[in-house]
């Protein structure tokens, strides 16, 4: 059996390492492979949205080359004519919501009401808006009233309160022993005896 050096052992073991490594990247290799494939990547979507751009531009071009002079004006008075349209609505709108909002105040109409449903209220069409925001109005008044006229109705059926022991006299003590509701009636009708038991 030979016997080999040490020397002659750390090249083998070398050649082993360096042959089984075949194939593989070092950290700054991998690294290095990665940049290139995401500027490869990058570089591809640029020259991709350039060309589309180009093409786009192209097609621009050569629609209007082939459009007589009369033509060419008529299309960019129609694009003009359409983007003073859009302008024009969007400013109807917002003097139509300025208009709106004046006519809910008058109304008395709190703002955390309307304010959620201004929007669906207001068009770029002047009769529309003023339409909807009258029929809001008669709506949140009708709503505002009926309830009112229920809760008066409910309040008005509580039974007086009863003072003292029949003799048309309260006292603290009998204060004390009412009943919320007939507290509230006394309130109402008699404020100055509520705020004798009051203090």
């Amino acid at each position: 059996m030979a016997e080999y050096t040490q020397e002659q052992i750390d090249t083998m073991i070398a050649d082993k390492v360096a042959e089984s490594r075949k194939g593989y990247f070092s950290q700054e290799d991998f690294d290095k492979k990665i940049m290139s494939e995401t500027d490869r990547r990058v570089e591809t979507g640029i020259q991709k949205g350039l060309e589309t751009t180009r093409t786009k531009w192209e097609k621009e071009i050569s629609d209007k080359a082939n459009l007589t002079a009369e033509q060419l004006a008529k299309k960019d008075y129609d694009d003009k004519l359409t983007d003073l349209s859009t302008r024009e609505k969007a400013m109807l709108k917002r003097n139509n919501s300025l208009e709106a909002r004046d006519m809910l105040t008058e109304a008395q109409i709190p703002k955390s009401q309307y304010d959620k449903v201004i929007s669906m209220l207001v068009s770029d069409d002047e009769a529309v808006t003023k339409s909807n925001v009258t029929n809001f109005i008669e709506m949140f008044t009708s709503t505002k009233t009926d309830l009112e006229t229920a809760m008066k109705t409910k309040f008005s059926n509580i039974p007086a309160p009863k003072i003292g022991n029949g003799d048309g006299t309260l006292t603290k003590a009998d204060f004390i022993k009412m009943p919320y509701s007939q507290k509230l009636e006394l309130k109402l009708n008699s404020p100055e005896v509520y705020k004798t038991f009051i203090k």
